[in-house]
Protein backbone atom coordinates (compact mmCIF):
# COMPACT_ATOMS: atom_id res chain seq x y z
CA UNK A 1 0.00 0.00 0.00
CA UNK A 2 1.48 3.33 -1.11
CA UNK A 3 1.29 6.21 1.41
CA UNK A 4 0.43 9.75 0.34
CA UNK A 5 3.22 12.30 0.56
CA UNK A 6 3.03 16.00 1.41
CA UNK A 7 2.70 17.00 -2.24
CA UNK A 8 -0.08 14.45 -2.72
CA UNK A 9 -2.08 15.99 0.14
CA UNK A 10 -1.71 19.50 -1.28
CA UNK A 11 -2.72 18.26 -4.74
CA UNK A 12 -5.85 16.61 -3.34
CA UNK A 13 -7.07 19.62 -1.38
CA UNK A 14 -6.39 21.93 -4.33
CA UNK A 15 -8.90 19.92 -6.37
CA UNK A 16 -11.44 20.03 -3.52
CA UNK A 17 -13.81 17.45 -2.12
CA UNK A 18 -15.32 15.03 -4.59
CA UNK A 19 -16.56 11.47 -4.96
CA UNK A 20 -13.44 9.80 -3.53
CA UNK A 21 -12.05 12.58 -1.31
CA UNK A 22 -13.47 14.01 1.95
CA UNK A 23 -11.77 16.66 4.11
CA UNK A 24 -12.56 17.42 7.77
CA UNK A 25 -11.08 19.73 10.42
CA UNK A 26 -10.69 17.43 13.48
CA UNK A 27 -8.14 19.66 15.24
CA UNK A 28 -8.37 17.88 18.60
CA UNK A 29 -11.32 15.44 18.35
CA UNK A 30 -12.76 13.15 15.72
CA UNK A 31 -15.87 14.68 14.08
CA UNK A 32 -19.13 12.74 14.37
CA UNK A 33 -19.62 12.95 10.60
CA UNK A 34 -16.45 10.89 10.08
CA UNK A 35 -18.37 7.66 10.60
CA UNK A 36 -20.99 8.55 8.02
CA UNK A 37 -18.19 9.15 5.52
CA UNK A 38 -16.55 5.85 6.49
CA UNK A 39 -19.84 4.02 5.87
CA UNK A 40 -20.48 5.81 2.58
CA UNK A 41 -16.98 5.16 1.17
CA UNK A 42 -17.11 1.49 2.19
CA UNK A 43 -20.57 1.07 0.64
CA UNK A 44 -19.74 2.94 -2.59
CA UNK A 45 -16.33 2.83 -4.22
CA UNK A 46 -13.85 3.64 -1.48
CA UNK A 47 -12.08 6.94 -0.89
CA UNK A 48 -9.63 8.97 1.17
CA UNK A 49 -10.50 11.01 4.27
CA UNK A 50 -8.12 13.83 5.21
CA UNK A 51 -8.32 15.05 8.81
CA UNK A 52 -6.82 18.44 9.60
CA UNK A 53 -8.16 20.34 6.58
CA UNK A 54 -10.19 23.53 7.08
CA UNK A 55 -12.69 25.03 4.64
CA UNK A 56 -12.16 28.78 4.23
CA UNK A 57 -14.83 31.43 3.66
CA UNK A 58 -14.31 31.24 -0.11
CA UNK A 59 -14.88 27.44 0.09
CA UNK A 60 -11.24 26.68 -0.70
CA UNK A 61 -9.41 24.18 1.52
CA UNK A 62 -6.35 24.81 3.66
CA UNK A 63 -4.11 22.64 5.83
CA UNK A 64 -4.87 23.38 9.48
CA UNK A 65 -3.35 20.22 10.97
CA UNK A 66 -4.39 18.20 14.00
CA UNK A 67 -3.17 18.79 17.56
CA UNK A 68 -2.05 15.28 18.49
CA UNK A 69 -2.07 12.88 15.50
CA UNK A 70 -1.00 9.78 17.46
CA UNK A 71 -3.78 10.25 20.02
CA UNK A 72 -6.39 10.85 17.31
CA UNK A 73 -5.29 7.78 15.36
CA UNK A 74 -5.55 5.66 18.52
CA UNK A 75 -9.02 7.10 19.18
CA UNK A 76 -10.00 6.28 15.61
CA UNK A 77 -8.94 2.63 15.94
CA UNK A 78 -10.77 2.34 19.27
CA UNK A 79 -14.02 3.42 17.65
CA UNK A 80 -13.67 1.60 14.32
CA UNK A 81 -13.15 -1.69 16.18
CA UNK A 82 -16.12 -1.08 18.46
CA UNK A 83 -19.08 -3.07 17.13
CA UNK A 84 -21.43 -0.85 19.11
CA UNK A 85 -20.41 2.14 16.96
CA UNK A 86 -19.53 0.62 13.55
CA UNK A 87 -20.72 -2.69 12.16
CA UNK A 88 -17.33 -3.74 10.74
CA UNK A 89 -13.75 -2.56 10.33
CA UNK A 90 -12.77 -3.04 6.66
CA UNK A 91 -9.52 -1.03 6.84
CA UNK A 92 -5.97 -2.18 6.33
CA UNK A 93 -3.89 -1.18 9.38
CA UNK A 94 -1.44 0.51 7.01
CA UNK A 95 -4.21 2.72 5.63
CA UNK A 96 -4.37 5.13 8.59
CA UNK A 97 -1.34 7.37 9.11
CA UNK A 98 -0.23 10.99 9.46
CA UNK A 99 1.61 13.17 6.93
CA UNK A 100 3.78 16.14 7.86
CA UNK A 101 2.67 19.09 5.74
CA UNK A 102 5.16 21.85 6.52
CA UNK A 103 4.99 21.27 10.26
CA UNK A 104 1.27 20.52 10.38
CA UNK A 105 0.05 16.94 10.75
CA UNK A 106 -2.69 15.68 8.44
CA UNK A 107 -4.24 12.27 9.13
CA UNK A 108 -4.99 10.11 6.09
CA UNK A 109 -7.65 7.39 6.26
CA UNK A 110 -7.72 5.21 3.16
CA UNK A 111 -11.13 3.50 3.05
CA UNK A 112 -11.50 0.64 0.55
CA UNK A 113 -14.71 -0.46 -1.10
CA UNK A 114 -16.06 -3.18 1.19
CA UNK A 115 -16.37 -6.72 -0.09
CA UNK A 116 -19.93 -7.60 -1.06
CA UNK A 117 -20.07 -10.13 1.82
CA UNK A 118 -19.37 -7.28 4.29
CA UNK A 119 -21.81 -4.71 2.93
CA UNK A 120 -23.69 -2.75 3.98
CA UNK A 121 -21.24 -1.23 6.46
CA UNK A 122 -23.34 0.82 8.88
CA UNK A 123 -23.04 2.86 12.06
CA UNK A 124 -25.06 2.17 15.19
CA UNK A 125 -27.39 -0.81 15.59
CA UNK A 126 -29.93 -0.28 12.79
CA UNK A 127 -28.73 -1.30 9.34
CA UNK A 128 -31.53 0.66 7.66
CA UNK A 129 -30.88 3.85 9.61
CA UNK A 130 -27.08 3.69 9.73
CA UNK A 131 -26.09 2.79 6.15
CA UNK A 132 -24.68 5.59 3.97
CA UNK A 133 -23.47 6.04 0.41
CA UNK A 134 -21.35 8.58 -1.42
CA UNK A 135 -22.96 10.89 -3.96
CA UNK A 136 -20.76 13.52 -5.55
CA UNK A 137 -18.95 15.14 -2.64
CA UNK A 138 -21.47 14.28 0.06
CA UNK A 139 -22.70 11.36 2.17
CA UNK A 140 -26.36 10.44 2.24
CA UNK A 141 -28.48 7.82 3.99
CA UNK A 142 -29.28 4.82 1.82
CA UNK A 143 -32.87 4.05 0.92
CA UNK A 144 -34.34 0.88 2.32
CA UNK A 145 -34.50 -0.79 -1.09
CA UNK A 146 -30.76 -0.27 -1.66
CA UNK A 147 -29.95 -1.70 1.78
CA UNK A 148 -32.10 -4.75 1.04
CA UNK A 149 -30.26 -5.22 -2.26
CA UNK A 150 -26.88 -5.21 -0.48
CA UNK A 151 -28.19 -7.74 2.05
CA UNK A 152 -29.29 -10.04 -0.79
CA UNK A 153 -25.96 -9.63 -2.56
CA UNK A 154 -23.93 -10.63 0.52
CA UNK A 155 -25.43 -14.12 0.59
CA UNK A 156 -23.02 -16.88 -0.37
CA UNK A 157 -25.83 -18.69 -2.22
CA UNK A 158 -26.69 -16.97 -5.50
CA UNK A 159 -30.10 -15.29 -5.43
CA UNK A 160 -31.18 -17.04 -8.64
CA UNK A 161 -30.57 -20.49 -7.12
CA UNK A 162 -33.76 -20.44 -5.04
CA UNK A 163 -36.24 -23.16 -5.96
CA UNK A 164 -39.75 -21.99 -6.87
CA UNK A 165 -41.71 -24.83 -5.31
CA UNK A 166 -45.04 -23.18 -6.17
CA UNK A 167 -44.15 -23.00 -9.87
CA UNK A 168 -44.41 -26.06 -12.10
CA UNK A 169 -41.92 -27.03 -14.76
CA UNK A 170 -44.77 -26.75 -17.27
CA UNK A 171 -44.73 -22.96 -16.82
CA UNK A 172 -41.45 -22.79 -18.72
CA UNK A 173 -41.52 -22.14 -22.46
CA UNK A 174 -40.96 -25.44 -24.26
CA UNK A 175 -39.84 -23.77 -27.50
CA UNK A 176 -37.15 -21.79 -25.67
CA UNK A 177 -35.93 -24.93 -23.91
CA UNK A 178 -35.66 -26.81 -27.21
CA UNK A 179 -33.78 -23.91 -28.84
CA UNK A 180 -31.34 -23.96 -25.93
CA UNK A 181 -30.95 -27.73 -26.09
CA UNK A 182 -30.31 -27.60 -29.85
CA UNK A 183 -27.48 -25.11 -29.31
CA UNK A 184 -26.13 -27.13 -26.39
CA UNK A 185 -26.12 -30.32 -28.49
CA UNK A 186 -24.34 -28.61 -31.39
CA UNK A 187 -21.62 -27.35 -29.05
CA UNK A 188 -21.34 -30.48 -26.92
CA UNK A 189 -21.86 -33.31 -29.38
CA UNK A 190 -22.25 -36.71 -27.72
CA UNK A 191 -22.73 -35.25 -24.23
CA UNK A 192 -24.63 -37.56 -21.87
CA UNK A 193 -27.13 -34.82 -21.01
CA UNK A 194 -28.37 -34.66 -24.61
CA UNK A 195 -30.41 -37.84 -24.12
CA UNK A 196 -32.10 -36.75 -20.88
CA UNK A 197 -35.76 -35.70 -20.75
CA UNK A 198 -36.30 -31.94 -20.49
CA UNK A 199 -36.90 -31.80 -16.74
CA UNK A 200 -33.77 -33.82 -15.93
CA UNK A 201 -31.72 -31.76 -18.37
CA UNK A 202 -32.91 -28.52 -16.74
CA UNK A 203 -31.91 -29.90 -13.34
CA UNK A 204 -28.40 -30.65 -14.63
CA UNK A 205 -27.80 -27.10 -15.87
CA UNK A 206 -29.17 -25.45 -12.69
CA UNK A 207 -32.48 -24.32 -14.19
CA UNK A 208 -34.51 -26.69 -11.99
CA UNK A 209 -34.23 -28.87 -8.89
CA UNK A 210 -36.03 -31.90 -7.53
CA UNK A 211 -37.94 -31.21 -4.31
CA UNK A 212 -39.86 -34.02 -2.59
CA UNK A 213 -39.92 -36.07 -5.77
CA UNK A 214 -41.09 -33.19 -8.00
CA UNK A 215 -38.91 -31.03 -10.25
CA UNK A 216 -39.49 -27.28 -9.93
CA UNK A 217 -37.72 -24.45 -11.73
CA UNK A 218 -35.15 -22.30 -9.99
CA UNK A 219 -35.43 -18.54 -10.33
CA UNK A 220 -32.62 -18.80 -12.90
CA UNK A 221 -34.63 -21.35 -14.90
CA UNK A 222 -37.77 -19.22 -14.83
CA UNK A 223 -35.98 -16.03 -15.91
CA UNK A 224 -34.03 -17.86 -18.62
CA UNK A 225 -36.80 -20.06 -20.04
CA UNK A 226 -40.14 -18.87 -18.66
CA UNK A 227 -42.91 -16.79 -20.20
CA UNK A 228 -43.13 -13.12 -19.28
CA UNK A 229 -46.32 -13.39 -17.21
CA UNK A 230 -44.98 -16.34 -15.20
CA UNK A 231 -41.72 -14.46 -14.57
CA UNK A 232 -43.43 -11.28 -13.37
CA UNK A 233 -45.61 -13.30 -10.97
CA UNK A 234 -42.38 -14.05 -9.09
CA UNK A 235 -40.29 -10.92 -9.82
CA UNK A 236 -42.80 -8.11 -10.46
CA UNK A 237 -40.23 -5.56 -11.67
CA UNK A 238 -38.79 -7.85 -14.38
CA UNK A 239 -38.52 -5.92 -17.62
CA UNK A 240 -36.54 -6.25 -20.87
CA UNK A 241 -36.41 -3.48 -23.44
CA UNK A 242 -34.29 -3.01 -26.58
CA UNK A 243 -34.65 0.36 -28.28
CA UNK A 244 -33.14 1.32 -31.59
CA UNK A 245 -33.15 4.82 -32.98
CA UNK A 246 -30.83 5.56 -35.89
CA UNK A 247 -32.44 8.87 -36.83
CA UNK A 248 -33.63 11.85 -34.80
CA UNK A 249 -36.70 11.99 -37.04
CA UNK A 250 -38.31 8.92 -35.47
CA UNK A 251 -38.95 7.88 -31.87
CA UNK A 252 -37.78 4.26 -32.26
CA UNK A 253 -36.91 2.57 -35.55
CA UNK A 254 -37.01 -0.84 -33.87
CA UNK A 255 -37.99 -2.09 -30.45
CA UNK A 256 -38.13 -5.43 -28.62
CA UNK A 257 -40.02 -5.54 -25.32
CA UNK A 258 -40.58 -8.50 -23.03
CA UNK A 259 -44.25 -7.65 -22.53
CA UNK A 260 -45.44 -7.27 -26.14
CA UNK A 261 -46.89 -10.85 -26.21
CA UNK A 262 -45.31 -11.74 -29.58
CA UNK A 263 -42.54 -13.85 -28.04
CA UNK A 264 -41.70 -15.55 -24.74
CA UNK A 265 -40.21 -12.53 -22.94
CA UNK A 266 -37.38 -14.48 -21.23
CA UNK A 267 -33.70 -13.51 -21.24
CA UNK A 268 -32.44 -16.37 -23.43
CA UNK A 269 -34.75 -15.49 -26.30
CA UNK A 270 -34.12 -11.79 -25.70
CA UNK A 271 -30.38 -12.29 -26.24
CA UNK A 272 -30.85 -13.89 -29.65
CA UNK A 273 -33.65 -11.56 -30.74
CA UNK A 274 -31.47 -8.49 -30.42
CA UNK A 275 -27.85 -9.60 -30.83
CA UNK A 276 -27.75 -9.41 -34.64
CA UNK A 277 -29.62 -6.08 -34.48
CA UNK A 278 -26.97 -4.63 -32.18
CA UNK A 279 -23.96 -5.65 -34.25
CA UNK A 280 -25.44 -4.80 -37.65
CA UNK A 281 -23.70 -1.39 -37.68
CA UNK A 282 -20.29 -2.69 -36.69
CA UNK A 283 -18.17 -2.22 -39.81
CA UNK A 284 -16.54 -5.63 -39.74
CA UNK A 285 -17.38 -8.92 -41.46
CA UNK A 286 -19.88 -10.98 -39.54
CA UNK A 287 -22.10 -13.94 -40.31
CA UNK A 288 -24.93 -15.60 -38.40
CA UNK A 289 -25.07 -19.37 -38.78
CA UNK A 290 -28.23 -21.43 -38.84
CA UNK A 291 -27.77 -22.38 -35.17
CA UNK A 292 -26.94 -18.86 -33.97
CA UNK A 293 -23.61 -17.13 -33.51
CA UNK A 294 -20.72 -18.54 -35.51
CA UNK A 295 -17.67 -18.06 -33.30
CA UNK A 296 -15.29 -18.53 -36.23
CA UNK A 297 -16.79 -15.50 -37.97
CA UNK A 298 -16.78 -13.19 -34.96
CA UNK A 299 -14.30 -10.37 -34.66
CA UNK A 300 -12.87 -9.10 -31.39
CA UNK A 301 -15.38 -6.24 -31.40
CA UNK A 302 -18.33 -8.59 -31.93
CA UNK A 303 -17.17 -10.74 -29.05
CA UNK A 304 -16.91 -7.69 -26.80
CA UNK A 305 -20.42 -6.54 -27.76
CA UNK A 306 -21.74 -10.05 -27.17
CA UNK A 307 -20.21 -9.99 -23.69
CA UNK A 308 -21.84 -6.64 -22.94
CA UNK A 309 -25.27 -8.04 -23.82
CA UNK A 310 -24.62 -11.18 -21.78
CA UNK A 311 -23.27 -9.21 -18.80
CA UNK A 312 -26.36 -7.02 -18.66
CA UNK A 313 -28.51 -10.17 -18.38
CA UNK A 314 -26.21 -12.18 -16.11
CA UNK A 315 -25.37 -9.49 -13.56
CA UNK A 316 -28.77 -7.80 -13.26
CA UNK A 317 -30.59 -7.57 -9.94
CA UNK A 318 -33.94 -8.94 -11.05
CA UNK A 319 -35.57 -7.76 -7.84
CA UNK A 320 -34.53 -4.19 -8.67
CA UNK A 321 -36.53 -1.51 -10.43
CA UNK A 322 -36.53 -0.26 -14.06
CA UNK A 323 -35.38 -3.54 -15.62
CA UNK A 324 -32.81 -4.07 -18.36
CA UNK A 325 -32.74 -1.42 -21.07
CA UNK A 326 -30.43 -1.61 -24.09
CA UNK A 327 -30.39 1.31 -26.51
CA UNK A 328 -28.78 1.55 -29.92
CA UNK A 329 -28.15 4.81 -31.68
CA UNK A 330 -25.94 5.32 -34.71
CA UNK A 331 -22.74 3.44 -33.79
CA UNK A 332 -23.42 3.92 -30.06
CA UNK A 333 -24.71 1.33 -27.60
CA UNK A 334 -25.96 1.82 -24.04
CA UNK A 335 -26.55 -1.07 -21.63
CA UNK A 336 -28.38 -0.40 -18.36
CA UNK A 337 -29.37 -3.00 -15.80
CA UNK A 338 -30.63 -2.90 -12.20
CA UNK A 339 -27.97 -3.45 -9.54
CA UNK A 340 -24.41 -2.19 -9.10
CA UNK A 341 -21.07 -4.01 -9.35
CA UNK A 342 -20.37 -6.63 -6.68
CA UNK A 343 -16.68 -5.72 -6.99
CA UNK A 344 -15.08 -2.35 -7.67
CA UNK A 345 -15.16 -0.98 -11.21
CA UNK A 346 -11.36 -1.00 -11.23
CA UNK A 347 -11.25 -4.71 -10.42
CA UNK A 348 -13.95 -5.45 -12.98
CA UNK A 349 -12.02 -3.62 -15.71
CA UNK A 350 -8.71 -5.22 -14.68
CA UNK A 351 -10.29 -8.66 -15.16
CA UNK A 352 -9.58 -12.06 -13.65
CA UNK A 353 -12.11 -11.65 -10.82
CA UNK A 354 -15.55 -12.91 -11.77
CA UNK A 355 -18.37 -12.47 -9.25
CA UNK A 356 -21.71 -12.81 -11.05
CA UNK A 357 -24.81 -11.77 -9.16
CA UNK A 358 -26.69 -14.70 -10.72
CA UNK A 359 -24.38 -17.71 -10.66
CA UNK A 360 -26.96 -20.14 -12.10
CA UNK A 361 -27.85 -17.87 -15.03
CA UNK A 362 -24.11 -17.39 -15.60
CA UNK A 363 -23.70 -21.16 -15.82
CA UNK A 364 -26.73 -21.60 -18.12
CA UNK A 365 -25.30 -19.06 -20.56
CA UNK A 366 -21.69 -20.24 -20.28
CA UNK A 367 -22.65 -23.83 -21.16
CA UNK A 368 -23.65 -22.59 -24.63
CA UNK A 369 -20.66 -20.25 -24.95
CA UNK A 370 -22.36 -17.00 -23.99
CA UNK A 371 -20.61 -15.08 -21.21
CA UNK A 372 -16.99 -15.30 -20.10
CA UNK A 373 -16.42 -17.34 -16.93
CA UNK A 374 -12.93 -15.87 -16.59
CA UNK A 375 -14.20 -12.41 -15.66
CA UNK A 376 -12.32 -10.87 -18.58
CA UNK A 377 -15.27 -9.24 -20.36
CA UNK A 378 -14.65 -5.61 -19.38
CA UNK A 379 -10.89 -6.07 -19.52
CA UNK A 380 -11.18 -7.25 -23.12
CA UNK A 381 -13.61 -4.42 -23.92
CA UNK A 382 -11.17 -1.70 -22.84
CA UNK A 383 -8.25 -3.38 -24.55
CA UNK A 384 -10.10 -3.92 -27.83
CA UNK A 385 -11.60 -0.42 -27.85
CA UNK A 386 -8.13 1.09 -27.50
CA UNK A 387 -6.71 -1.25 -30.12
CA UNK A 388 -9.33 -0.26 -32.71
CA UNK A 389 -9.33 3.41 -31.78
CA UNK A 390 -12.89 3.66 -30.47
CA UNK A 391 -13.72 6.29 -27.82
CA UNK A 392 -13.18 5.28 -24.21
CA UNK A 393 -16.10 3.21 -22.82
CA UNK A 394 -18.10 4.95 -20.09
CA UNK A 395 -19.17 2.96 -17.03
CA UNK A 396 -21.44 4.47 -14.36
CA UNK A 397 -23.01 3.25 -11.16
CA UNK A 398 -26.17 5.08 -10.12
CA UNK A 399 -28.12 4.71 -6.91
CA UNK A 400 -31.73 4.80 -5.69
CA UNK A 401 -32.62 2.92 -7.75
CA UNK A 402 -29.33 1.10 -8.18
CA UNK A 403 -28.22 0.76 -11.80
CA UNK A 404 -25.11 -0.04 -13.80
CA UNK A 405 -24.76 1.75 -17.15
CA UNK A 406 -22.18 0.96 -19.83
CA UNK A 407 -21.96 3.21 -22.89
CA UNK A 408 -19.74 2.36 -25.87
CA UNK A 409 -19.16 3.77 -29.35
CA UNK A 410 -18.16 1.63 -32.32
CA UNK A 411 -17.42 4.51 -34.67
CA UNK A 412 -13.67 5.22 -35.10
CA UNK A 413 -14.44 8.28 -37.25
CA UNK A 414 -16.00 9.99 -34.24
CA UNK A 415 -13.28 8.85 -31.84
CA UNK A 416 -12.03 11.52 -29.48
CA UNK A 417 -8.71 11.45 -27.68
CA UNK A 418 -8.30 9.06 -24.83
CA UNK A 419 -7.37 10.87 -21.59
CA UNK A 420 -3.98 12.60 -21.75
CA UNK A 421 -2.77 10.29 -19.01
CA UNK A 422 -4.61 7.39 -20.63
CA UNK A 423 -3.76 4.80 -23.19
CA UNK A 424 -4.09 6.04 -26.74
CA UNK A 425 -3.65 9.44 -28.28
CA UNK A 426 -5.83 9.60 -31.38
CA UNK A 427 -7.71 6.70 -32.97
CA UNK A 428 -5.29 6.32 -35.88
CA UNK A 429 -2.30 6.18 -33.54
CA UNK A 430 -3.36 3.16 -31.50
CA UNK A 431 -1.91 -0.32 -31.36
CA UNK A 432 -1.82 -2.17 -34.65
CA UNK A 433 -4.34 -5.07 -34.32
CA UNK A 434 -1.79 -7.36 -35.94
CA UNK A 435 0.40 -7.01 -32.86
CA UNK A 436 -1.91 -9.37 -31.02
CA UNK A 437 -0.80 -12.15 -33.35
CA UNK A 438 2.17 -13.33 -31.30
CA UNK A 439 3.26 -15.80 -33.98
CA UNK A 440 4.15 -12.96 -36.37
CA UNK A 441 5.42 -10.33 -33.95
CA UNK A 442 7.89 -10.53 -31.12
CA UNK A 443 7.05 -9.32 -27.61
CA UNK A 444 9.52 -6.38 -27.80
CA UNK A 445 7.63 -5.10 -30.85
CA UNK A 446 4.36 -5.26 -28.91
CA UNK A 447 5.87 -3.39 -25.97
CA UNK A 448 7.37 -0.69 -28.19
CA UNK A 449 3.94 -0.03 -29.72
CA UNK A 450 2.22 0.44 -26.38
CA UNK A 451 1.19 3.95 -25.41
CA UNK A 452 3.54 5.67 -22.97
CA UNK A 453 1.31 5.25 -19.92
CA UNK A 454 0.58 1.58 -20.63
CA UNK A 455 4.30 0.95 -20.99
CA UNK A 456 4.93 2.65 -17.63
CA UNK A 457 2.35 0.42 -15.93
CA UNK A 458 3.97 -2.61 -17.56
CA UNK A 459 7.47 -1.64 -16.41
CA UNK A 460 6.27 -0.88 -12.86
CA UNK A 461 4.65 -4.30 -12.58
CA UNK A 462 7.81 -5.92 -13.90
CA UNK A 463 9.67 -4.31 -10.99
CA UNK A 464 7.01 -5.16 -8.41
CA UNK A 465 4.27 -7.69 -9.40
CA UNK A 466 2.60 -7.25 -5.97
CA UNK A 467 1.64 -3.62 -6.57
CA UNK A 468 -2.03 -2.72 -6.13
CA UNK A 469 -4.09 -0.55 -8.46
CA UNK A 470 -4.03 2.24 -5.89
CA UNK A 471 -0.26 1.85 -5.50
CA UNK A 472 0.30 2.09 -9.26
CA UNK A 473 -1.95 5.13 -9.45
CA UNK A 474 -0.05 6.87 -6.67
CA UNK A 475 3.40 5.97 -7.98
CA UNK A 476 2.78 6.97 -11.60
CA UNK A 477 0.46 9.91 -10.97
CA UNK A 478 -2.28 8.34 -13.13
CA UNK A 479 -5.97 8.10 -12.32
CA UNK A 480 -7.21 4.69 -11.22
CA UNK A 481 -9.27 4.39 -14.41
CA UNK A 482 -6.11 4.98 -16.47
CA UNK A 483 -4.24 2.26 -14.59
CA UNK A 484 -7.09 -0.26 -14.86
CA UNK A 485 -7.53 0.45 -18.55
CA UNK A 486 -3.79 -0.07 -19.08
CA UNK A 487 -3.96 -3.36 -17.20
CA UNK A 488 -6.91 -4.40 -19.40
CA UNK A 489 -4.81 -3.74 -22.50
CA UNK A 490 -1.84 -5.71 -21.12
CA UNK A 491 -4.11 -8.64 -20.25
CA UNK A 492 -5.67 -8.58 -23.73
CA UNK A 493 -2.23 -8.58 -25.36
CA UNK A 494 -1.09 -11.53 -23.27
CA UNK A 495 1.61 -9.58 -21.44
CA UNK A 496 -0.07 -9.81 -18.03
CA UNK A 497 -2.30 -12.12 -16.06
CA UNK A 498 -3.59 -12.24 -12.50
CA UNK A 499 -2.47 -15.15 -10.33
CA UNK A 500 -4.34 -15.88 -7.12
CA UNK A 501 -7.13 -13.95 -5.39
CA UNK A 502 -7.66 -10.19 -5.34
CA UNK A 503 -6.12 -9.98 -1.88
CA UNK A 504 -2.85 -11.88 -1.59
CA UNK A 505 -2.47 -12.58 -5.31
CA UNK A 506 0.02 -11.08 -7.71
CA UNK A 507 0.52 -10.15 -11.34
CA UNK A 508 2.44 -12.49 -13.61
CA UNK A 509 4.39 -10.58 -16.24
CA UNK A 510 5.48 -11.92 -19.62
CA UNK A 511 8.95 -10.37 -20.06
Amino acid sequence: MMHLKKDDVYALIQKGERLHVECKEAFSVLPDTLWETYSSFANTDGGVVLLGIKELSDHSLSVQGVKNPDALIKSFWDVINNGEKVSLNVLDWRGVYSVDCDGKAVIVIDVPRADRHDRPVFIGHDVFEGSYRRNGEGDYKMKRESVETMIRDKCTVSADACVLDEVGIDELNLDTIHRYRSRFASIKKGHAWNTLPDDEFLAKIGAAKRIRGMIHPTLAGLISFGDFNAITDVVPHFFLDYRERLSDETRWSDRVCAHDATWSGNIYDFFFKLYDKIVSDVKMPFKMGADGISAEEETDVHRSVRELVANALIHADYHGHQGIVIEKRFRELTFANPGTFLISKEDAIAGGNSEPRNEKIFNIFALVKIGERSGSGLSDLYGQWEKYGFPVPVIEEKYDPDRTIVRVSVDPESAQKWPKDGLAAVWNQTIDPKLTQKQTKTDPEIIRNLSASTRQVYMSLRENPDMTLRGLSSKLGFSKSTVTTAIGTLVTLGLLRRVGPKKGGHWEIKV
